[in-house]
Formats: structure tokens, sequence, C-alpha cells
């Protein structure tokens, strides 16, 4: 039976003089009453009214009770109300690491429209292509873009990417514009890496990986600054499609080379296995599976 269903009887037959007239105040019958009082004279092994056949009045155990009570119910309410305030208008503070790169397409977008869905909730962002250790750090979550594809637990993934080769219309007018690799190696190219020079990528066509040696005329660890440098006619750069999906939409950039592929991006989050997810961390989980799928850059 459940006790305050049984503690909220009690408080209406005090209050209302007599089982029936608290039986039509709860809405329930005037045996179900006396079986709530029965049941809590027999949890606490006390009596809690005198009886007689004109009224009933309260035991000395029966008036602390009554008062304890009071105050049982009172909280109850409040933390109800409490509660139901925070599911309708959930607050806290969402702590989140990403990638610098990520910052450049549409993560702003992801956090304002967020941050428009929950005003209460405050975003802690970090920002930073350096991986790190979400439990060490005490981030609710990280966002990660890696060719390593994991299964773990309390890892999300949302997407999958690839790179592919770009320059502007200008660039491929003054340069020509690449047929093959072997021409590719004629041009100003432009990586991304965030360790040394890297003179090796791994592309795809038609089913068929191949290895393809250059030698950079630019490395940097910042996918908008190449793509910058691009913009200004420099190069040929080559980036995951997420990074200049808005400056192809806009016909700024181009690709060439488009029969390779790259080997796959994931674009996933880790979460913390240290502590039980806040409810800010669930929404935003959510927010991000509702927001993702909706990119074109997606692929499989």
């Amino acid at each position: 039976m459940d006790k305050l269903d049984c503690i909220n009887t009690f408080i209406s037959v005090v209050e209302h003089g007599n089982f029936s007239s608290a039986s039509r105040n709860l809405g329930i019958t005037r045996d179900q009453v006396a079986k709530r009082i029965c049941y809590l004279e027999t949890l606490f092994d006390s009596v809690l009214f005198i009886r007689n056949t004109r009224n009933m009045s309260l035991t000395h155990s029966g008036e602390k009770f009554y008062q304890h009570s009071k105050v049982i119910m009172s909280e109850f309410e409040w933390a109800t109300s409490d509660f139901t305030y925070d599911q309708e208008f959930p607050g806290g503070v969402l702590r989140i690491n990403a990638p610098l790169s990520f910052q450049q397409t549409y993560l702003s977008e992801i956090i304002s429209n967020f941050m428009t869905l929950y005003p209460l909730i405050k975003i802690d962002l970090f920002l930073s292509d350096k991986v790190i250790d979400i439990n060490e750090e005490n981030y609710d979550i990280s966002l990660r873009i890696s060719q390593k594809n994991t299964n773990e637990p309390h890892v999300h993934l949302f997407s999958i990417h690839h790179k592919y080769f770009y320059a502007t219309k200008n660039y491929f007018k003054n340069h020509g514009k690449p047929k093959t690799l072997e021409e590719l190696k004629q041009h100003n190219l432009l990586l991304y890496s965030q360790t040394k020079l890297n003179n090796k990528i791994i592309l795809t066509k038609n089913k068929k990986e191949e290895s393809f040696y250059c030698t950079p005329q630019l490395i940097c660890n910042s996918g908008s600054f190449l793509l910058e440098l691009c913009k200004r006619n420099q190069g040929i750069i080559y980036l995951p499609s997420f990074l200049v999906e808005k400056e192809e939409i806009l016909d700024n950039i181009s690709r060439c080379l488009e029969d390779y592929h790259s080997p796959p991006l994931h674009f996933y989050a880790i979460t913390s296995s240290k502590k039980r997810p806040p409810r800010t961390l669930k929404l935003f989980l959510d927010h991000l599976k509702k927001f993702l799928p909706n990119t074109s850059s997606i692929s499989t």
C-alpha cells in the first residue's frame, strides 16, 4: 500500500472529522479510507484515533503524527512542483569539449539552437584539437572526429564523412585542374596535419586502395586557415566535406578528382563513464542526433 496515499488520507480524516467525509473529499470508498488508516496504525503499532459513535478525536500519537504528516505532504508537493519545473525548464551546467575545426562548420548553429531551446542551461565550451581524457578533465561530453571507429561504451556515433580535394575556379583556371594523382603532384598542396609532415595519403577509387605520396607546400593544424588560403588561390586543399560544405554551396571552391575517396571519418561523442549522465547531457545528445542527420555532408 502506498504510504503517501495513506498519509494524505489520514490528514483528510483529521481535517474532515470522519471517514465518510474524508472518502467524499478524496473520491474513494469509506472502506478504502478505513483500510489506509488501519495500515498506518499497524505500521506504527499505535492507535491514531479515539473512536466513538458520535465523533473521532486524535490520540497523543495521532496528534504528533498529524503535525509530521503536514510537513511530509508539504515537502512532497514542493518537491513535485520543483521537479516538474525542472522537467519543463531544465537548467544546470553542461561542459563540452569539441575540435577547433568543428567551430567553423555547424557547431555554433547547434549550440545556438540548444541555447534557444534551453535558456536556463549554462554552456561551458572548450575548443581544442588535443584529445583529452574526459573523466580526468571533468567534461560531460567530448565531440571527436577520427578515422578510428569504436563500439566502446559511452561512445555515440553521429555521422560519417570523407575528405576530398578542393580549389577555387581561378586556381584551376591558372594552373589547370588535375585529372590524375600524377598530375596532382604538380600542384601546390595545402594539407592538414597535427604532427610531422605527412606525405602519404590513402585513397580509394573503384573500391581499389591507392597510396599517394606528395610533398605539400604547406601543412597546418587548422582546417579553417587552410580553407582561407585556398580561397586566396594558394593551392589545393584536402579536407573533410563538412569543413568546406558552405563554401562549396556558395560556389567559392569546387572539387577535383571526385572519383577518389578517403577512408571514412567518424564524427562521434564520448561521455563520462565515471558519473551518471545529467539530464542536460541527455538533452544535448538528443539535440545532436536530431540536428546532424539533416546535414548534407553525411555519407555512408
